[in-house]
């Protein structure tokens, strides 16, 4: 179900939310806040409509360009979300061994 689609309106993407998770579309938008407003609107339970609406001096601009652009940040946002669910253990693990060899963790001091 992801595409784009082009009508007099303008440009929408449809994407499939069990591939992106909403949070990294709204990353990514909001990345891409210069060069375009983008509108998330639920389609489904598992889908959502991109609507892209190039305004100014970028309303001429290469709009196909713009969300290639856009669906590689999105790729990059959605595993930057990943790789932080998967190494979140490791994460805290270092930061409780970091902080245990210091006197925030003496139960002891006043």
């Amino acid at each position: 179900m992801n595409g784009i689609t082009r009508d007099p309106n303008g440009y929408s993407l449809s994407l499939n939310t069990s591939i992106y998770s909403v949070g990294a579309i709204k990353k990514a938008a909001y990345k891409f806040a210069d060069r375009t407003s983008v509108m998330i609107n639920p389609v489904s339970e598992s889908a959502v409509l991109i609507v892209f609406n190039f305004v100014g001096k970028h309303a001429e601009s290469n709009p196909e360009q713009v969300i290639s652009d856009f669906c590689n940040e999105l790729l990059d946002q959605d595993l930057r979300e990943r790789i932080k669910k998967e190494t979140e253990p490791m994460r805290n693990l270092i930061l409780a061994h970091a902080f245990s060899r210091t006197s925030l963790a003496d139960k002891n001091q006043p």
